[in-house]
């Protein structure tokens, strides 16, 4: 083996030692990706359109630096009694930028009296979806 060759494998040994080093560096902050119920959260109000149809107006706000994309939200209403009268699931249109929020405006299922509205499902940036699912009930 000629100094050439050894001078090359000698680099690639420590060009492979230095990405596997890399590697487990950058391995944590995927577990940083919003994944959880508390990665994203949804603040709403009932509201009317000019045509006064029933509506509900709010934002998504993401907790983490990683964007994500395809919101759905899932609309539960209930009547007076507590009863589920409807659940919809909902495509909020646009990315939610990471460590921001994206305002949404939907038409509310009629003739409930309260309701519910969650975060059903997401894609983050790196393409993984979930499903946090909790949110608050408003009448």
């Amino acid at each position: 083996m000629t100094q050439l060759h050894v001078a090359v494998l000698v680099a690639l040994v420590r060009l492979v030692a230095s990405l596997s080093v890399a590697t487990l560096l950058v391995a944590p902050a995927s577990a940083a990706e919003p994944d959880s119920v508390d990665s994203l959260t949804v603040e709403w109000a009932m509201n009317r359109d000019a045509q006064g149809y029933p509506t509900l107006q709010g934002y998504i706000n993401n907790l983490y630096d990683v964007p994500v994309d395809n919101v759905t939200i899932r609309i539960d209403g209930f009547d007076e009694a507590g009863q589920t009268l409807s659940s919809e699931v909902t495509l909020i249109e646009g990315p939610v930028p990471g460590d921001g929020r994206t305002y949404f405006e939907v038409l509310a299922p009629e003739g409930a009296t309260s309701y519910r509205v969650t975060v059903d499902s997401f894609e983050s940036g790196a393409g993984a979806s979930a499903s946090p699912s909790e949110g608050a009930e408003r009448r």
